[in-house]
């Protein structure tokens, strides 16, 4: 059975499988107007479907791995990093395929996007980091406390 986050990072990683798929397609049959978006591309299919995958993959089997299960604050903050780690994805590949039209509209959604990013990021180290490292569901310390 999955739990909902897990579920949500499974799904979300399809859907930007489709995106980085979608991006790729214009830039082959278009490549004199659309090789700018390489690096919305490469995020959507990394950042979106790779790494979306590792984080669902990483919640279902870790905690089966050392026989301790997500504590509640931590199913908590793994659902949290579905959201913050989607929308700040969201606005990378937003702002990567608007910059070379609007380069400041594109750089303002870079600059949001990727803190989002690495706080995402950070959630699933400090949880994989405490599940890991004790063999116990032990709470991850919130970043920044």
């Amino acid at each position: 059975m999955l739990t909902p986050y897990v579920r949500g990072f499974l799904r979300s990683s399809l859907v930007w499988i489709v995106v980085g798929v979608a991006i790729g397609i214009g830039m082959a049959w278009w490549p004199a107007d659309h090789l700018a978006y390489r690096p919305a591309h490469a995020h959507a299919n990394v950042f979106g479907f790779l790494a979306m995958f590792v984080f669902g993959v990483g919640y279902h089997v870790l905690p089966r791995f050392v026989g301790a299960p997500l504590s509640k604050a931590q199913a908590s903050w793994a659902m949290r990093q579905l959201w913050i780690q989607n929308a700040g994805l969201a606005l990378l590949v937003s702002g990567w395929l608007v910059r070379p039209w609007s380069g400041g509209v594109g750089q303002w959604l870079l600059v949001a996007g990727a803190p989002l990013s690495a706080f995402g990021i950070a959630i699933f180290v400090a949880i994989a980091w405490r599940l890991t490292g004790t063999g116990s569901s032990a709470e991850p310390r919130v970043p920044g406390r």
